[in-house]
């Protein structure tokens, strides 16, 4: 390639001609494929490396939640050496380090952006307290779980859990150990959960697991984890539950909710009517 006046272009020039064409038109590209998050990072590493020939490429990003985050091509391990020779420098990294300044600011900017709505996203689905799926986001995940019941079969059991007397406990020793005692459940019962199933803070004390391929038998073991788990870490706290089980009960989200509410307050002695 030459320049108009016939002379090998600088680089800079070959950056200006070559620069959005394929880093702005792969990034939207890109984004008919995959949401921005942290699939779109990876995405991208992928093809500056492509574009360029990289033996390797790290993109190294801070943000106020997270702190210093770095990403590394084919979501392999990062390179030790990288962070401590760059330690928390927000930076596109590449082995050979060939590709223009520019573009790598740019694509660490992309990157960066991608993260912040990951984890915006994150948190707007997510209880601050117990860092467990928040109503809003449960009440979806339910959805999804009850419209596969009911056109595959694909069976699996609600539970609803709240604590006992939870209102003299904050009463008694006040919001900030009824604070405590909330989080400590939540973390049983994200630690009881398997891979697959769903678990959420619904309400003040009120807590929601969606047991995946489960007819109702399985939620026995279940319990029997999560009381394990509490008793192992000192924690005395009672809970009632109530379930109902998908197809079985029904394939409808808010009639699954009504029935294990039911139960769960039946089990109090608590009627509903």
């Amino acid at each position: 390639m030459t320049s108009l006046n016939g002379a090998a272009p600088r680089n800079e020039e070959i950056v200006t001609k070559d620069y959005e064409p394929w880093l702005f038109q792969t990034m939207l590209d890109e984004l008919t494929n995959n949401e921005l998050g942290i699939g779109f990072v990876y995405s991208l590493l992928e093809l500056v490396a492509k574009r360029y020939g990289l033996r390797d490429v790290t993109v190294t990003l801070v943000h106020d939640t997270t702190g210093v985050q770095s990403f590394c091509l084919g979501q392999k391990n990062v390179d030790p050496d990288i962070m401590a020779h760059h330690g928390s420098l927000a930076g596109l990294y590449c082995d050979p380090d060939v590709v223009p300044e520019n573009e790598r600011d740019a694509i660490r900017t992309a990157c960066q952006l991608s993260l912040s709505l990951h984890l915006a996203r994150y948190s707007s689905a997510r209880d601050p307290l117990t860092n467990l799926a928040n109503r809003r986001s449960f009440d979806s995940t339910l959805e999804t779980a009850a419209a596969r019941s009911s056109r595959y079969g694909w069976p699996f059991t609600l539970v609803l859990a709240d604590l006992n007397d939870f209102k003299a406990v904050n009463d008694r020793v006040g919001h900030a150990r009824g604070d405590d005692l909330l989080r400590r459940f939540g973390f049983a019962l994200r630690s009881s959960v398997r891979k697959g199933d769903a678990a959420a803070r619904i309400g003040g004390d009120e807590f929601a697991v969606i047991l995946s391929n489960a007819e109702g038998h399985e939620v026995t073991g279940f319990l029997d984890r999560l009381r394990s788990i509490l008793a192992a870490a000192g924690n005395v706290i009672e809970f009632s539950v109530g379930t109902a089980s998908s197809p079985r009960d029904s394939v409808d989200p808010a009639e699954l909710f009504r029935i294990a509410d039911a139960r769960l307050y039946a089990k109090k002695g608590i009627s509903l009517e």
